[in-house]
């Protein structure tokens, strides 16, 4: 993956976007939050095997069954008393 700060790619956007149709390009703005450009292909690629991915786990989920939405609950409640108790002891001991 090629990178390149923002204004090279202000400078030179044809060249740039003639290298992201065959590399993904990490365009870092100054101070700001990355991003990438890619080409339509590259991108349609990726979304294809992210519903391959979530179509195998809805296939699984039928075969192993799903999970059991009380149990779950119950569980998170039960981790999140836990929790809340463990931090007031902390705080009533001075840690």
């Amino acid at each position: 993956m090629l990178k390149v700060n923002e204004d090279e790619v202000a400078q030179e956007f044809d060249t740039w976007l003639q290298r992201a149709l065959t590399q993904p390009l990490v365009i870092e703005p100054a101070g700001g939050e990355a991003v990438v450009m890619l080409s339509l292909a590259e991108f349609e690629r990726l979304r294809e095997a992210e519903d391959e991915h979530w179509a195998a786990c809805a296939r699984r989920a039928n075969t192993e069954g799903y999970l059991d939405h009380e149990h779950e609950v119950r569980q998170r409640l039960a981790e999140d008393m836990r929790a809340r108790c463990l931090s007031r002891i902390k705080e009533s001991s001075g840690a």
